[in-house]
Protein backbone atom coordinates (compact mmCIF):
# COMPACT_ATOMS: atom_id res chain seq x y z
CA UNK A 1 0.00 0.00 0.00
CA UNK A 2 2.70 2.15 -0.54
CA UNK A 3 0.62 4.70 -2.62
CA UNK A 4 -1.45 5.68 0.48
CA UNK A 5 1.68 8.09 1.63
CA UNK A 6 1.65 10.34 -1.72
CA UNK A 7 -1.99 10.22 -1.70
CA UNK A 8 -1.93 11.98 1.92
CA UNK A 9 0.63 14.28 0.82
CA UNK A 10 -1.04 14.94 -2.69
CA UNK A 11 -4.11 15.89 -0.89
CA UNK A 12 -2.76 18.14 1.44
CA UNK A 13 -1.12 20.13 -1.01
CA UNK A 14 -4.24 19.94 -3.18
CA UNK A 15 -5.94 21.64 0.33
CA UNK A 16 -3.58 24.32 0.21
CA UNK A 17 -3.81 25.60 -3.53
CA UNK A 18 -7.56 25.57 -2.61
CA UNK A 19 -7.00 28.21 0.24
CA UNK A 20 -4.48 29.84 -1.16
CA UNK A 21 -6.74 30.84 -4.48
CA UNK A 22 -9.47 31.45 -1.91
CA UNK A 23 -7.62 33.76 -0.34
CA UNK A 24 -6.38 35.15 -2.92
CA UNK A 25 -9.59 36.76 -4.10
CA UNK A 26 -9.97 37.45 -0.41
CA UNK A 27 -7.16 39.79 0.05
CA UNK A 28 -8.26 41.27 -3.04
CA UNK A 29 -11.72 42.47 -0.90
CA UNK A 30 -9.25 43.36 2.13
CA UNK A 31 -7.28 45.81 0.01
CA UNK A 32 -10.72 46.93 -1.30
CA UNK A 33 -11.92 47.64 2.01
CA UNK A 34 -8.84 49.31 3.20
CA UNK A 35 -9.26 51.72 0.27
CA UNK A 36 -12.58 52.18 1.29
CA UNK A 37 -11.98 53.26 4.93
CA UNK A 38 -8.88 55.60 4.21
CA UNK A 39 -10.27 56.96 0.85
CA UNK A 40 -13.49 58.54 2.63
CA UNK A 41 -13.66 59.83 6.02
CA UNK A 42 -16.27 58.96 8.33
CA UNK A 43 -17.65 62.54 9.06
CA UNK A 44 -18.62 62.17 5.37
CA UNK A 45 -19.75 58.59 5.23
CA UNK A 46 -22.27 60.07 8.01
CA UNK A 47 -23.31 63.01 7.25
CA UNK A 48 -27.11 63.02 6.61
CA UNK A 49 -27.98 62.85 2.86
CA UNK A 50 -24.82 63.48 1.29
CA UNK A 51 -26.02 64.75 -2.29
CA UNK A 52 -29.39 66.86 -2.51
CA UNK A 53 -31.74 66.13 -5.36
CA UNK A 54 -34.42 68.10 -6.22
CA UNK A 55 -37.67 66.28 -5.55
CA UNK A 56 -38.39 66.74 -9.49
CA UNK A 57 -35.44 65.27 -10.31
CA UNK A 58 -35.68 61.85 -8.46
CA UNK A 59 -37.28 59.04 -9.77
CA UNK A 60 -40.13 57.10 -8.56
CA UNK A 61 -39.70 54.18 -6.83
CA UNK A 62 -42.00 51.51 -5.60
CA UNK A 63 -41.06 49.03 -2.89
CA UNK A 64 -41.95 45.62 -3.19
CA UNK A 65 -42.38 43.60 -0.23
CA UNK A 66 -43.47 39.68 -0.66
CA UNK A 67 -44.69 38.29 2.71
CA UNK A 68 -45.83 34.90 4.05
CA UNK A 69 -46.56 34.25 7.57
CA UNK A 70 -45.05 37.21 8.70
CA UNK A 71 -47.09 38.48 10.84
CA UNK A 72 -44.52 39.01 13.49
CA UNK A 73 -42.74 42.15 12.09
CA UNK A 74 -45.29 42.68 9.00
CA UNK A 75 -46.82 45.90 10.33
CA UNK A 76 -43.35 47.49 12.30
CA UNK A 77 -41.80 46.96 8.27
CA UNK A 78 -44.43 48.41 6.62
CA UNK A 79 -44.15 51.65 9.08
CA UNK A 80 -40.94 51.98 8.76
CA UNK A 81 -41.03 51.49 4.56
CA UNK A 82 -44.13 54.87 5.02
CA UNK A 83 -41.75 57.25 6.61
CA UNK A 84 -38.99 56.85 4.69
CA UNK A 85 -37.48 59.90 3.66
CA UNK A 86 -37.96 59.86 -0.48
CA UNK A 87 -40.01 62.30 -2.57
CA UNK A 88 -41.92 59.78 -4.48
CA UNK A 89 -42.59 55.87 -3.76
CA UNK A 90 -45.00 53.76 -3.08
CA UNK A 91 -44.99 50.28 -1.28
CA UNK A 92 -46.57 46.84 -2.41
CA UNK A 93 -47.15 44.30 -0.31
CA UNK A 94 -48.06 40.94 -1.81
CA UNK A 95 -49.09 38.48 0.82
CA UNK A 96 -48.29 35.27 -0.63
CA UNK A 97 -51.33 32.52 1.06
CA UNK A 98 -50.14 33.21 4.66
CA UNK A 99 -51.89 30.72 6.71
CA UNK A 100 -51.02 32.85 9.53
CA UNK A 101 -52.80 36.30 10.62
CA UNK A 102 -50.64 38.29 8.14
CA UNK A 103 -53.38 39.73 6.37
CA UNK A 104 -55.47 40.65 8.91
CA UNK A 105 -53.01 42.29 10.41
CA UNK A 106 -52.38 44.66 7.75
CA UNK A 107 -56.24 45.30 7.39
CA UNK A 108 -56.18 45.94 10.96
CA UNK A 109 -53.23 48.14 11.30
CA UNK A 110 -53.53 50.48 7.92
CA UNK A 111 -56.92 50.49 7.79
CA UNK A 112 -57.46 48.69 4.13
CA UNK A 113 -60.67 48.11 2.30
CA UNK A 114 -60.75 45.54 -1.45
CA UNK A 115 -60.29 47.65 -4.63
CA UNK A 116 -61.49 47.62 -7.98
CA UNK A 117 -58.25 47.51 -10.05
CA UNK A 118 -57.32 45.75 -12.98
CA UNK A 119 -54.47 42.99 -12.52
CA UNK A 120 -52.50 42.48 -15.64
CA UNK A 121 -50.25 39.52 -15.39
CA UNK A 122 -47.45 40.69 -17.57
CA UNK A 123 -45.41 38.29 -16.15
CA UNK A 124 -47.37 35.12 -15.02
CA UNK A 125 -48.39 34.05 -11.67
CA UNK A 126 -50.86 32.01 -9.40
CA UNK A 127 -54.10 33.96 -9.28
CA UNK A 128 -54.43 36.93 -7.06
CA UNK A 129 -57.51 36.88 -5.12
CA UNK A 130 -57.69 40.83 -4.24
CA UNK A 131 -56.16 44.16 -4.30
CA UNK A 132 -56.17 45.97 -1.11
CA UNK A 133 -55.57 50.21 -0.72
CA UNK A 134 -55.57 52.26 2.74
CA UNK A 135 -58.00 54.55 3.60
CA UNK A 136 -54.42 55.68 6.28
CA UNK A 137 -51.87 56.17 3.35
CA UNK A 138 -52.61 55.92 -0.38
CA UNK A 139 -49.01 54.65 -1.18
CA UNK A 140 -49.96 51.78 0.00
CA UNK A 141 -51.16 48.45 -1.60
CA UNK A 142 -51.70 44.96 -0.63
CA UNK A 143 -52.07 42.51 -3.12
CA UNK A 144 -53.58 38.79 -1.46
CA UNK A 145 -53.11 36.00 -3.95
CA UNK A 146 -52.19 32.23 -3.36
CA UNK A 147 -49.07 30.62 -2.54
CA UNK A 148 -46.24 30.69 -5.00
CA UNK A 149 -43.22 31.54 -3.79
CA UNK A 150 -41.22 34.30 -2.71
CA UNK A 151 -40.42 35.03 -7.20
CA UNK A 152 -43.95 34.44 -7.69
CA UNK A 153 -45.13 37.09 -5.52
CA UNK A 154 -42.65 39.71 -6.56
CA UNK A 155 -43.60 38.94 -10.02
CA UNK A 156 -46.80 39.82 -9.23
CA UNK A 157 -46.03 43.16 -7.63
CA UNK A 158 -43.90 44.16 -11.03
CA UNK A 159 -47.29 43.39 -12.66
CA UNK A 160 -49.04 46.27 -10.54
CA UNK A 161 -45.39 49.11 -11.22
CA UNK A 162 -46.18 52.27 -12.24
CA UNK A 163 -42.62 53.77 -11.16
CA UNK A 164 -39.55 52.97 -13.54
CA UNK A 165 -37.57 51.81 -10.28
CA UNK A 166 -38.65 49.27 -7.88
CA UNK A 167 -37.37 48.42 -4.44
CA UNK A 168 -37.48 44.69 -3.17
CA UNK A 169 -37.47 44.86 1.02
CA UNK A 170 -38.24 41.12 2.88
CA UNK A 171 -40.81 41.35 5.22
CA UNK A 172 -38.48 41.08 8.42
CA UNK A 173 -36.71 43.60 7.96
CA UNK A 174 -36.68 47.79 8.35
CA UNK A 175 -35.23 50.21 6.19
CA UNK A 176 -33.39 53.08 7.91
CA UNK A 177 -35.43 56.39 6.96
CA UNK A 178 -33.11 57.70 4.42
CA UNK A 179 -31.98 54.23 3.34
CA UNK A 180 -33.48 54.28 -0.41
CA UNK A 181 -32.80 57.99 -1.35
CA UNK A 182 -29.18 56.74 -0.77
CA UNK A 183 -28.92 53.41 -2.38
CA UNK A 184 -31.01 55.28 -5.25
CA UNK A 185 -27.89 57.99 -5.58
CA UNK A 186 -25.74 55.65 -8.14
CA UNK A 187 -28.93 55.55 -10.07
CA UNK A 188 -29.36 59.69 -9.91
CA UNK A 189 -25.52 60.32 -10.85
CA UNK A 190 -24.88 57.33 -13.36
CA UNK A 191 -27.81 56.02 -16.12
CA UNK A 192 -25.93 53.08 -16.53
CA UNK A 193 -26.66 51.60 -13.18
CA UNK A 194 -29.52 48.71 -13.35
CA UNK A 195 -29.09 47.73 -10.29
CA UNK A 196 -28.14 49.31 -6.69
CA UNK A 197 -27.49 47.53 -2.99
CA UNK A 198 -27.07 48.72 0.46
CA UNK A 199 -25.87 46.94 3.63
CA UNK A 200 -27.93 44.38 5.68
CA UNK A 201 -27.34 44.49 8.90
CA UNK A 202 -28.73 42.20 12.08
CA UNK A 203 -31.58 43.94 14.16
CA UNK A 204 -31.21 40.88 16.93
CA UNK A 205 -30.64 42.44 20.48
CA UNK A 206 -31.26 46.48 18.96
CA UNK A 207 -34.50 48.26 20.08
CA UNK A 208 -37.19 49.00 17.53
CA UNK A 209 -40.04 51.60 18.19
CA UNK A 210 -42.68 52.37 15.42
CA UNK A 211 -40.96 50.73 12.60
CA UNK A 212 -37.56 52.40 13.20
CA UNK A 213 -34.66 50.80 15.41
CA UNK A 214 -34.30 53.46 17.87
CA UNK A 215 -31.08 52.09 19.78
CA UNK A 216 -28.21 49.62 18.41
CA UNK A 217 -27.32 46.76 20.56
CA UNK A 218 -25.84 43.51 20.30
CA UNK A 219 -27.72 40.19 20.33
CA UNK A 220 -27.95 37.98 23.40
CA UNK A 221 -27.30 34.89 22.69
CA UNK A 222 -23.75 33.14 20.67
CA UNK A 223 -25.82 32.42 17.21
CA UNK A 224 -27.29 35.89 17.11
CA UNK A 225 -23.60 37.28 17.60
CA UNK A 226 -21.81 35.02 15.08
CA UNK A 227 -24.29 36.21 12.58
CA UNK A 228 -23.23 39.94 13.31
CA UNK A 229 -19.78 39.40 12.43
CA UNK A 230 -20.21 37.13 9.04
CA UNK A 231 -22.76 40.28 8.17
CA UNK A 232 -19.93 42.85 8.31
CA UNK A 233 -17.46 40.62 6.96
CA UNK A 234 -19.69 39.96 3.52
CA UNK A 235 -21.02 43.05 2.90
CA UNK A 236 -18.23 45.45 4.30
CA UNK A 237 -15.64 43.41 2.97
CA UNK A 238 -16.87 41.07 -0.17
CA UNK A 239 -19.25 43.52 -1.46
CA UNK A 240 -17.43 46.46 -2.17
CA UNK A 241 -14.36 45.33 -3.57
CA UNK A 242 -16.68 43.03 -6.61
CA UNK A 243 -18.99 46.53 -6.84
CA UNK A 244 -16.00 47.93 -8.10
CA UNK A 245 -15.04 45.74 -10.50
CA UNK A 246 -19.05 46.07 -12.09
CA UNK A 247 -18.48 42.09 -11.14
CA UNK A 248 -21.05 42.20 -8.40
CA UNK A 249 -24.09 39.29 -8.91
CA UNK A 250 -25.54 39.51 -5.99
CA UNK A 251 -27.80 42.01 -4.35
CA UNK A 252 -29.55 41.01 -1.43
CA UNK A 253 -32.85 40.34 -1.39
CA UNK A 254 -33.74 41.98 2.07
CA UNK A 255 -32.75 45.33 0.10
CA UNK A 256 -31.86 45.89 -3.66
CA UNK A 257 -33.16 48.47 -6.42
CA UNK A 258 -33.43 47.21 -9.85
CA UNK A 259 -34.90 48.98 -12.92
CA UNK A 260 -38.59 47.89 -13.99
CA UNK A 261 -37.70 47.59 -17.75
CA UNK A 262 -34.95 45.49 -17.25
CA UNK A 263 -36.64 43.38 -14.95
CA UNK A 264 -39.58 42.98 -17.28
CA UNK A 265 -37.28 42.72 -20.17
CA UNK A 266 -35.81 39.46 -18.65
CA UNK A 267 -39.23 38.02 -17.28
CA UNK A 268 -39.16 38.59 -13.58
CA UNK A 269 -37.96 36.72 -10.72
CA UNK A 270 -37.29 32.75 -11.68
CA UNK A 271 -39.45 29.83 -9.48
CA UNK A 272 -36.31 27.82 -10.39
CA UNK A 273 -34.16 28.45 -7.72
CA UNK A 274 -34.85 29.38 -3.69
CA UNK A 275 -31.86 32.31 -4.10
CA UNK A 276 -33.92 34.31 -6.52
CA UNK A 277 -31.67 37.07 -4.96
CA UNK A 278 -28.75 35.64 -7.02
CA UNK A 279 -30.40 34.50 -9.66
CA UNK A 280 -31.46 37.73 -11.07
CA UNK A 281 -28.67 39.73 -10.61
CA UNK A 282 -26.79 37.04 -12.90
CA UNK A 283 -29.51 36.58 -15.23
CA UNK A 284 -29.11 40.75 -15.51
CA UNK A 285 -25.76 40.61 -16.28
CA UNK A 286 -26.60 37.95 -19.56
CA UNK A 287 -28.83 39.56 -20.63
CA UNK A 288 -26.74 43.48 -20.40
CA UNK A 289 -23.88 41.93 -21.87
CA UNK A 290 -25.31 39.87 -24.97
CA UNK A 291 -27.11 42.95 -25.61
CA UNK A 292 -23.97 44.45 -25.46
CA UNK A 293 -25.57 47.41 -23.41
CA UNK A 294 -23.09 49.52 -20.99
CA UNK A 295 -24.40 48.86 -17.28
CA UNK A 296 -23.29 49.07 -13.73
CA UNK A 297 -24.49 46.43 -10.66
CA UNK A 298 -23.61 48.79 -7.71
CA UNK A 299 -23.21 48.25 -4.21
CA UNK A 300 -23.43 50.92 -1.61
CA UNK A 301 -22.01 50.65 1.60
CA UNK A 302 -23.70 53.44 3.83
CA UNK A 303 -27.71 53.04 3.00
CA UNK A 304 -28.37 50.02 5.70
CA UNK A 305 -31.32 47.85 6.00
CA UNK A 306 -31.81 45.79 9.69
CA UNK A 307 -33.34 42.30 9.37
CA UNK A 308 -34.58 39.49 11.64
CA UNK A 309 -31.59 36.56 11.76
CA UNK A 310 -32.43 33.03 13.13
CA UNK A 311 -31.98 32.81 16.73
CA UNK A 312 -31.56 29.47 17.17
CA UNK A 313 -29.34 26.65 15.51
CA UNK A 314 -32.02 24.59 14.20
CA UNK A 315 -33.29 27.63 12.21
CA UNK A 316 -29.97 28.71 11.30
CA UNK A 317 -29.22 25.40 9.59
CA UNK A 318 -31.82 25.53 7.26
CA UNK A 319 -31.43 28.96 6.14
CA UNK A 320 -27.54 28.00 5.35
CA UNK A 321 -28.11 24.77 3.46
CA UNK A 322 -31.21 26.69 2.01
CA UNK A 323 -28.94 29.18 0.64
CA UNK A 324 -26.18 27.08 -0.54
CA UNK A 325 -28.28 24.41 -2.23
CA UNK A 326 -30.06 27.94 -3.99
CA UNK A 327 -26.48 28.78 -5.00
CA UNK A 328 -25.96 25.44 -6.44
CA UNK A 329 -28.98 25.85 -8.62
CA UNK A 330 -28.32 28.99 -9.89
CA UNK A 331 -24.58 28.03 -11.36
CA UNK A 332 -26.27 24.85 -12.57
CA UNK A 333 -28.82 27.18 -14.56
CA UNK A 334 -26.32 29.40 -15.67
CA UNK A 335 -23.83 27.39 -16.50
CA UNK A 336 -23.23 28.14 -20.11
CA UNK A 337 -21.87 31.69 -18.90
CA UNK A 338 -18.80 30.04 -17.37
CA UNK A 339 -15.73 31.12 -19.54
CA UNK A 340 -18.09 32.77 -22.06
CA UNK A 341 -16.41 35.59 -24.47
CA UNK A 342 -19.15 37.80 -24.00
CA UNK A 343 -19.26 37.41 -20.18
CA UNK A 344 -15.89 39.20 -19.35
CA UNK A 345 -15.12 38.82 -15.62
CA UNK A 346 -18.23 37.71 -14.32
CA UNK A 347 -17.26 34.55 -16.88
CA UNK A 348 -13.97 34.50 -16.41
CA UNK A 349 -13.88 35.21 -12.68
CA UNK A 350 -16.67 35.67 -10.28
CA UNK A 351 -18.62 32.66 -11.84
CA UNK A 352 -15.55 30.76 -11.36
CA UNK A 353 -15.07 31.77 -7.83
CA UNK A 354 -18.53 30.62 -6.69
CA UNK A 355 -18.38 27.34 -8.33
CA UNK A 356 -15.32 27.29 -6.06
CA UNK A 357 -17.09 28.73 -3.37
CA UNK A 358 -20.17 26.09 -3.83
CA UNK A 359 -16.95 23.23 -4.00
CA UNK A 360 -15.84 24.33 -0.54
CA UNK A 361 -17.41 23.17 2.00
CA UNK A 362 -17.17 19.80 0.59
CA UNK A 363 -13.55 20.19 0.08
CA UNK A 364 -13.06 21.49 3.81
CA UNK A 365 -15.01 18.85 5.49
CA UNK A 366 -12.63 16.39 3.83
CA UNK A 367 -9.84 18.09 4.85
CA UNK A 368 -10.63 18.55 8.46
CA UNK A 369 -10.13 14.36 8.29
CA UNK A 370 -7.83 13.76 5.72
CA UNK A 371 -4.89 16.34 6.56
CA UNK A 372 -4.98 15.78 10.40
CA UNK A 373 -4.84 12.12 10.27
CA UNK A 374 -2.20 12.19 8.00
CA UNK A 375 -0.31 14.52 10.27
CA UNK A 376 -0.75 11.71 13.16
CA UNK A 377 0.45 8.62 10.78
CA UNK A 378 3.72 10.67 9.77
CA UNK A 379 2.76 10.91 5.93
CA UNK A 380 2.40 14.73 6.24
CA UNK A 381 4.76 16.97 7.29
CA UNK A 382 4.79 19.12 10.19
CA UNK A 383 4.97 22.12 8.40
CA UNK A 384 2.33 21.32 5.88
CA UNK A 385 0.17 20.41 8.99
CA UNK A 386 1.00 23.73 10.91
CA UNK A 387 0.17 25.80 7.28
CA UNK A 388 -2.83 24.11 7.06
CA UNK A 389 -4.34 24.76 10.27
CA UNK A 390 -3.04 28.77 9.49
CA UNK A 391 -4.83 28.67 6.16
CA UNK A 392 -7.45 27.09 7.45
CA UNK A 393 -8.43 29.00 10.37
CA UNK A 394 -5.77 32.14 11.53
CA UNK A 395 -6.53 33.36 8.17
CA UNK A 396 -9.87 33.34 8.49
CA UNK A 397 -10.35 34.48 12.10
CA UNK A 398 -8.16 37.75 10.81
CA UNK A 399 -10.81 38.32 8.07
CA UNK A 400 -13.46 38.26 10.85
CA UNK A 401 -11.30 40.97 12.69
CA UNK A 402 -10.75 43.25 10.15
CA UNK A 403 -14.23 43.50 9.20
CA UNK A 404 -15.58 44.42 13.04
CA UNK A 405 -12.18 46.94 12.92
CA UNK A 406 -13.11 48.79 9.77
CA UNK A 407 -16.78 48.82 11.45
CA UNK A 408 -15.38 50.64 14.19
CA UNK A 409 -13.12 52.42 12.09
CA UNK A 410 -16.21 53.73 9.80
CA UNK A 411 -19.51 53.63 11.03
CA UNK A 412 -19.20 52.68 14.08
CA UNK A 413 -23.34 51.66 14.36
CA UNK A 414 -22.18 49.83 17.90
CA UNK A 415 -20.67 52.77 19.86
CA UNK A 416 -20.53 51.17 23.20
CA UNK A 417 -17.31 50.09 24.28
CA UNK A 418 -18.59 46.77 25.96
CA UNK A 419 -20.41 46.34 22.16
CA UNK A 420 -16.55 46.56 20.27
CA UNK A 421 -15.25 44.08 22.69
CA UNK A 422 -17.76 41.33 22.25
CA UNK A 423 -17.54 42.24 18.30
CA UNK A 424 -13.79 41.74 18.57
CA UNK A 425 -13.86 38.56 20.64
CA UNK A 426 -16.48 37.10 18.13
CA UNK A 427 -14.33 38.54 15.17
CA UNK A 428 -11.22 36.07 16.73
CA UNK A 429 -13.28 33.18 17.68
CA UNK A 430 -15.94 33.06 15.51
CA UNK A 431 -14.54 31.37 12.46
CA UNK A 432 -12.57 28.51 13.73
CA UNK A 433 -15.36 27.25 16.17
CA UNK A 434 -18.34 27.93 14.24
CA UNK A 435 -16.81 27.98 10.47
CA UNK A 436 -17.24 23.93 10.38
CA UNK A 437 -20.43 23.71 12.37
CA UNK A 438 -21.59 25.77 8.77
CA UNK A 439 -19.63 23.91 6.61
CA UNK A 440 -20.87 20.57 7.88
CA UNK A 441 -24.91 22.20 6.66
CA UNK A 442 -23.11 23.68 3.64
CA UNK A 443 -22.39 20.25 2.79
CA UNK A 444 -25.77 18.79 3.33
CA UNK A 445 -27.36 21.96 1.27
CA UNK A 446 -25.08 20.38 -2.10
CA UNK A 447 -26.49 17.08 -1.05
CA UNK A 448 -30.27 18.36 -1.05
CA UNK A 449 -29.41 20.08 -4.61
CA UNK A 450 -27.94 17.00 -5.55
CA UNK A 451 -31.18 15.08 -4.97
CA UNK A 452 -33.36 17.76 -6.45
CA UNK A 453 -35.17 19.68 -2.87
CA UNK A 454 -36.69 22.16 -3.70
CA UNK A 455 -38.69 23.27 -0.28
CA UNK A 456 -38.26 25.92 2.01
CA UNK A 457 -38.36 24.45 5.19
CA UNK A 458 -39.97 25.57 8.27
CA UNK A 459 -38.99 29.50 9.64
CA UNK A 460 -39.89 30.98 12.38
CA UNK A 461 -40.15 34.85 13.66
CA UNK A 462 -39.40 36.15 16.71
CA UNK A 463 -40.56 39.78 15.72
CA UNK A 464 -38.90 43.05 16.71
CA UNK A 465 -41.39 43.53 19.68
CA UNK A 466 -41.01 40.74 21.22
CA UNK A 467 -37.19 41.02 20.78
CA UNK A 468 -37.25 44.77 22.33
CA UNK A 469 -39.25 43.80 25.71
CA UNK A 470 -37.51 40.47 26.10
CA UNK A 471 -34.45 40.55 24.85
CA UNK A 472 -30.79 41.37 26.33
CA UNK A 473 -27.21 42.24 25.64
CA UNK A 474 -23.94 41.09 26.54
Amino acid sequence: MTWIGPAFLYFSYFILGYYAILYSSYLYLVFSSVYFALARPRRARLAASGLQFPATNVPAVTVLVPAYNEEATIVESVQALLGMDYPAFEVIIVNDGSSDETLHELIRSFSLHRADLVYEPLIPTRPVHGLYISTLDPRLLVVDKAQGGKSDALNAAINLVRTPWVCSVDADSILEQDALLRVMRPAMEDGRVVASSGVVRVANGSQVAAGRVTQVRLPHNWVEMMQVVEYLRGFLQGRLGWSWLNGLILVAGSFGIFRTNVLREIGGYSSETITEDLEIVVRIHRHMRFKREPYRVVFVEDPVCWTEVPASLSVLSRQRKRWHRGMAETLWMHKDLLFHRRMGLVGFLVLPLYVLEMLSPLIELIGYVVVPLGAALGLVSREIFFLYLILTFLLGSLLSLWAVLLEEYTFRRYNRWRDFAWLVWFGIFEFPFTHPITVVWRVMGLYEFLVGRRDWGKQERVGFQHRRTSGRTP
